[in-house]
């Protein structure tokens, strides 16, 4: 069993592996040794969108279906009829036209120019009992019909295992002795990690650090099932920042519509709303202004949780601008005559979201009718992050002196991707991390910026 991110590390190396070309040009690992990759796991852990990141950073073509949407006839072709020779007599023959799928794949092909990539097809154990032999055929085979998968194309599949899904059927023995199969489990450190640059709303990051056992639940009672995802968490999060950035604050209606555990959604509800008291208690603005009185002596552990939670949240907010915008100034140096319509057509295509954030930033840059240096920018808003991160890190010696607070504090900005990707040797965080991190543990950033 594997984290989602050793899942995806795996299917990395793989894919690397299967499109290496030696001095010939020809693969090293023949198509007929290149066994398809599958992935099983429960919903929502992220096995589809890892897929996507992975063809962005690898810069190849991708192709997703999923493949219950589809009946026997959009996967392998509809029947035709021709006439054929054979033996000196005319007959009339039945032929297939090409797949949908395949047919997409070649239209991938044409329209990005990426002769090589990923065709993922989603939920393939889930299938109905007409399109199963047809996905055995394609494991075993690479083709759907009688129309191959494209040379440099790599088959991933990904399905949820039968205790989560009462459609899932098993493979037979010779169909499992020609695939890869990587099984995923929930890992809510890694998910966390992800959530802290990713967007996610920081009450939700804060209940999982103290409820890590709720990122994925699923249960059958008398009442129903009730379950969680981390795909729900995610989808939640997207919806509590849009109505809270309108000024909106969703309760526990909003909250069940996405956690389906009546006491799960009660709970993060109720630590939700204790995370809010902190938020407006601890003013995270004028503490990382460095306008601010230790006061924390007395706040509960979940109190000091909360309150790190914040300035992590906020450092890695502007972290990650920070880095939107030396995307922009990098894209701008190398193509000095990059137009909006350009960007807008680059934001169409499979993207990394440090590739899609930089790119947002520059077509409002772009847009923007007063001139700014973005060098000037930058090095501005560098000297304001470190002094901002400073501040936070002052504040928790202050209230908490040396102890698990502070520590807890550093170790989550140096498990955040845009914080770790912005700093620069001699910034304060290499500063603190030698300062904290000591006995054994003073080399937690280069281990954290190896792994990045």
């Amino acid at each position: 069993m594997m984290n989602i991110q050793d899942a995806k590390d795996n299917v990395k190396d793989a894919i690397e592996a299967y499109l290496s070309k030696d001095e010939t040009g020809c693969y090293r690992i023949p198509r007929a040794r290149q066994r398809p990759i599958m992935l099983l796991g429960a919903p929502g852990l992220g096995k589809t969108a890892i897929m996507s990141q992975i063809a962005a950073e690898l810069d190849i073509g991708y192709v997703t279906y999923t493949i219950t949407h589809h009946t026997r006839q959009s996967a392998i072709g509809l029947p035709m009829i021709e006439k054929a020779v054979y033996g000196g007599e005319e007959c009339t023959v039945t032929r297939y036209t090409m797949s949908e799928i395949i047919a997409s794949v070649y239209d991938a092909i044409q329209n990005d120019g990426k002769a090589e990539g990923i065709l993922f097809i989603d939920e393939i154990n889930c299938v109905s009992e007409t399109l199963a032999p047809a996905m055995l055929d394609l494991l075993q085979n690479k083709k759907f019909g009688p129309h191959l998968i494209p040379e440099g194309w790599i088959l991933v599949a990904a399905g949820n295992p039968p205790d989560f899904n009462d459609s899932a059927r098993e493979f037979d023995v010779a169909t499992l002795d020609r695939v890869r199969i990587i099984e995923v489990e929930p890992d809510s450190n890694v998910w966390l990690k992800y959530a802290m640059s990713a967007g996610i709303n920081e009450a939700v990051i804060y209940y999982l650090k103290v409820k890590p056992q709720n990122l994925l639940k699923i249960e059958r009672t008398v009442d129903g099932t009730h379950f969680v995802t981390p795909r729900a968490w995610e989808d939640l999060s997207v919806v509590l920042n849009e109505y809270e950035s309108n000024g909106i604050w969703a309760g526990i209606g909003l909250i069940s519509q996405y956690v389906r555990d009546p006491e799960i959604a009660s709970e993060f509800n109720k630590y939700r709303d204790f995370y809010r008291k902190y938020s407006e208690d601890y003013n995270s603005d004028a503490i990382l202004a460095g306008m601010f009185e230790a006061r924390p002596s007395t706040v509960s552990a979940e109190g000091r949780l909360a309150i790190i939670s914040i300035l992590i949240g906020r450092l890695n907010a502007e972290a990650g601008q920070m880095l939107a915008q030396k995307y922009a100034r990098d894209l701008f140096w190398s193509d000095p005559g990059v137009t909006p319509e350009k960007i807008r057509t680059k934001l169409k295509s499979n993207l990394t979201p440090e590739e899609r954030k930089g790119l947002q930033f520059a077509l409002a840059y772009l847009a923007d009718t007063e001139s700014k240096d973005l060098d000037k920018v930058l090095g501005e808003g560098r000297s304001k992050y470190n002094e901002h991160l400073v501040n936070a890190m002052e504040f928790a010696k202050t209230s908490f002196g040396t102890g698990p607070e502070t520590i807890s504090l550093l170790t989550g900005l140096l498990s955040c991707y845009n914080i770790v990707m912005f700093a620069e040797p001699g910034d304060p965080l290499y500063s603190y991390n030698d300062e904290l991190l000591s006995s054994g543990r003073n080399k937690r950033l280069q281990d954290m910026l190896e792994g990045m």
